[in-house]
């Protein structure tokens, strides 16, 4: 049995992989009869497991993992997504050993500490809250999933390493995105009804867990009403559309510079389903983000085309694969996509404020904003914000602000938003920084790249789709996903790493 060393090359992930995921295969069937069981089956498989060389590999996998990720119900009101079992693990072997082998594990930036900042001011808003039972549970889904900052940080040295993760991440996206795709365009074959049933009754108990399951069930965004018919939208593995649609929004970035490296023409399908199921969650915040995407793209090509090194390389593409083409076909696309009366509706919502929804949110925003005008330091407590505006309400009604940062300061106050804004603001600046040009040419070029400058197309796709989650934040609220938090904080990580990396 070899000891776990941070040092060692892994070479076998893909082997692990398989093993790690026909123990999950075994837990899933575990934890639909026997749920305790199935944890300690857990507990035991990731000890094994992690035992015999395979830390680096599992997390390397983790966020391929985490889009499918099943629930444990240790208790009958307790659903524990497995994902954070797993981050869990990792931690108590990763701080186990940098402890006795006293290894750094802490590297001193402007993002580190935002990020210590944060969890911290978050943690003194125990004194302000008054369920102090909704504080510890959302308090724990911070400290076990923020982890992940500093675990991939440190073990996670070299950039190969990362490329990996992000092909395990696109890959696994690929598939969410079929799943979601054919989800829509099922309904019209089987029926709504019928696929409700199926998914809520068979699938959600074992994704979500058996309480979030009847949540869901019970107060279901799965459907639209779009000019007075109700649509199913895309949701993919995820419990709601919204959160599919953050996940795609962070992941369309990746896959675009891991197809425009790649050069395989194949790979274009699979992004185009995955564009086209974001549009199918109908999620207007997401339809937000996809703007704020498409307003940075025009300003890109406006500051790479004064670059005459990229210029030439945009001009050598165009005339090979006629992007004049391209970008007329693309405006017909969009133009027949709001011709269709469901999206056009759907979009156009955006901006009535008459729409039942539209006014149900500025009032939670307008509530919101009295909250922390009251509540300026340490807001009204973590997880308090629905106890505090509605006490009669249960820890599981969907009653929050729809958006991140009113979410923040109602419950920690301003000095936490603001932490969480830097955090943000630090980590999209690689998208307004002044190397436009030499990513414009690295990104057109048929040449191949090195390590440095394959790190600086990287940096910027994590860039965007952190920009991208931030812009989707302004209409909904991800922080406590299982699946989305883990997700943001290894963008940050990799920020985090290339930032140190580039500066070298």
């Amino acid at each position: 049995m070899q000891k776990f060393n941070f040092e060692q090359d892994y070479s076998r992930e893909e082997k692990t992989f398989v093993i790690f995921g026909a123990i999950i295969l075994i837990i899933l069937c575990l934890s639909v009869f026997y749920p305790i069981i199935s944890i300690v089956f857990l507990a035991g498989s990731l000890a094994l497991t992690l035992f015999y060389r395979s830390f680096i590999p599992i997390l390397i996998f983790l966020p391929a993992y985490l889009p499918f990720q099943i629930a444990l119900n240790p208790s009958a009101d307790v659903d524990l997504a497995s994902g954070r079992v797993i981050i869990l693990a990792l931690a108590l072997i990763f701080f186990s050993t940098v402890f006795f082998r006293k290894k750094p594990w802490f590297r001193l930036s402007h993002l580190s500490l935002a990020i210590v900042f944060f969890l911290v001011w978050s943690s003194f808003s125990f004194f302000s809250a008054d369920d102090s039972g909704r504080f510890i549970r959302k308090m724990l889904v911070f400290l076990s999933i923020f982890p992940i900052f500093f675990i991939a940080g440190v073990t996670l040295k070299k950039f190969s390493q990362w490329q990996k993760l992000f092909k395990y991440w696109i890959y696994s996206s690929f598939l969410v995105s079929a799943i979601g795709f054919g989800q829509f365009f099922l309904q019209f074959f089987i029926g709504q009804e019928f696929f409700f049933k199926l998914w809520s009754k068979v699938i959600a108990p074992i994704l979500y867990g058996v309480n979030a399951g009847e949540a869901v069930a019970s107060n279901p965004s799965w459907f639209v009403s779009i000019g007075g018919i109700d649509f199913l939208r895309a949701i993919g593995t995820f419990p709601d559309p919204h959160m599919l649609a953050f996940y795609l929004g962070m992941s369309l970035p990746l896959q675009l510079v891991f197809i425009l490296k790649k050069n395989k023409k194949t790979l274009w399908l699979p992004f185009f389903i995955s564009f086209l199921t974001l549009i199918l969650t109908f999620s207007r915040g997401s339809y937000v983000g996809l703007a704020g995407i498409f307003l940075w793209l025009i300003f890109f090509f406006w500051r790479a085309g004064k670059n005459p090194e990229t210029a030439q390389a945009i001009k050598q593409i165009s005339d090979r694969i006629k992007i004049s083409r391209i970008i007329i076909f693309l405006i017909i696309f969009g133009v027949l996509t709001l011709s269709i009366t469901p999206f056009r509706d759907r979009f156009f919502s955006i901006f009535d404020f008459d729409e039942g929804s539209n006014q149900g949110r500025l009032e939670l925003w307008h509530e919101a904003t009295d909250t922390v005008f009251y509540n300026p330091i340490l807001g009204v407590g973590l997880g308090n914000f629905s106890n505090f505006i509605r006490p009669e309400s249960k820890y599981r009604e969907p009653i929050y602000a729809h958006n991140t940062y009113l979410d923040l300061a109602t419950e920690i106050g301003l000095p936490g938003v603001t932490a969480w804004l830097i955090i943000i603001i630090i980590s999209v600046r690689p998208a307004f920084s002044g190397q436009t040009g030499e990513i414009g040419r690295l990104l057109f070029s048929k040449q191949k790249t090195n390590n440095k400058q394959t790190l600086l197309l990287w940096n910027l796709a994590v860039s965007l789709s952190i920009l991208w989650f931030a812009l989707h934040c302004l209409f909904e609220t991800p922080i406590f996903s299982p699946q989305i938090l883990p997700l943001f904080i290894f963008l940050l990580a990799f920020r985090e790493k290339a930032n140190a990396r580039l500066k070298s």
